[in-house]
């Protein structure tokens, strides 16, 4: 099923000769947490367009299979498959062939015109998370861009996201880069997904992020960037940074670095194992362990210690716990 479009009519006037503008309208998916909205949006014209998938959801075990007229049953219920049919296991693509009695599976169907049920996604070993669930499908091609908000903090931007909700028990989002194909004689949107460096960008004051994929779970209000993290931030003492892996945290409006962290700012070099990063208040702090102590570094000398404050605009440091240091005479 498409998402609905609002398109406005064309005005023609006919005594001047002239034709009213068409408004543009923006495709959405939105989400609330505490009282913040996380809302994907579609930048980009309607090619490729949003797609919106309503599924019921079912789960339990085969208990028959017809594969002439490729049905499969759990219980009394029956389930039509065809060519849009989807078919996984342990995360990768199979057939129906695949297919025991005996088996575990989830699905996700609609009910047809005619009342039969037919299954758009078949997954072997999964059990059913809930009663039914939206899925919203967005895709921009350059120089475009899907763009989702956390609150009115933070922003992130890639090539692919997709929105699931599942009724009653969490939402979720997810975004990378990629390429996306519409194929209209079955209104599917075709994704290929390409989880490169640098395929997602998030901001957040002066402070920009890159990674390579972004996983939201609404439930603990995290979004977790995969690594490779690459950092910047803007100001008379630009900073250049990189991580293994970062999480923005909705409600505080931080983000957490973990993993080989290294912060390059005004000829000094510092090196955490985490960091937590306070853009609103233009603070980080570093964390270490004895035996990897957080360490900052310029031309005058070092300092370590396992908890260290750090000045996001001048990279200035001070060590919070476990100080030591040698510095050079001047």
């Amino acid at each position: 099923m498409r998402w609905p479009w609002l398109v406005s009519g064309l005005l023609l006037l006919v005594a001047i000769a002239q034709q009213e503008p068409e408004p543009s309208f923006q495709t959405t998916a939105e989400i609330e947490r505490r009282g913040k909205k996380i809302v994907v949006v579609k930048t980009g014209p309607d090619n490729p367009p949003a797609i919106i998938e309503l599924r019921d959801l079912y789960g339990g075990i085969i208990t028959a299979l017809d594969s002439e007229k490729k049905t499969l049953s759990l219980g009394e219920q029956l389930f039509a498959t065809d060519k849009l049919t989807r078919y996984w296991h342990q995360g990768k693509q199979v057939q129906f062939a695949d297919l025991k009695v005996g088996q575990q599976v989830r699905l996700e169907a609609a009910e047809q015109n005619d009342g039969s049920l037919k299954a758009f996604e078949v997954r072997i070993g999964e059990s059913r998370e809930g009663p039914s669930l939206v899925r919203s499908l967005f895709a921009d091609p350059p120089p475009f861009r899907v763009q989702i908000t956390f609150g009115e903090d933070a922003l992130a931007f890639g090539a692919i996201a997709r929105v699931e909700q599942i009724r009653g028990v969490n939402d979720y989002v997810f975004m990378t880069g990629g390429t996306a194909r519409y194929i209209e004689e079955e209104d599917r949107l075709e994704l290929e997904l390409k989880p490169a460096p640098r395929a997602v960008e998030v901001q957040q004051g002066k402070s920009k992020a890159w990674g390579s994929r972004l996983d939201y779970d609404n439930e603990s209000g995290n979004a977790l960037v995969a690594g490779p993290v690459e950092l910047e931030r803007a100001g008379e003492k630009p900073l250049q940074g990189s991580a293994e892996r970062m999480v923005y945290n909705v409600d505080d409006e931080a983000l957490t670095l973990f993993g080989a962290i290294r912060l390059v700012q005004d000829g000094r070099t510092s090196t955490a194992q985490g960091a937590l990063v306070r853009e609103k208040d233009r603070i980080a702090f570093l964390y270490g362990s004895k035996d990897k102590p957080v360490r900052s570094q310029n031309k005058d000398g070092f300092v370590e210690g396992t908890r260290v404050l750090y000045n996001l605009d001048t990279g200035d440091v001070v060590v919070l716990e476990g100080v030591k240091g040698e510095f050079q005479d001047p």
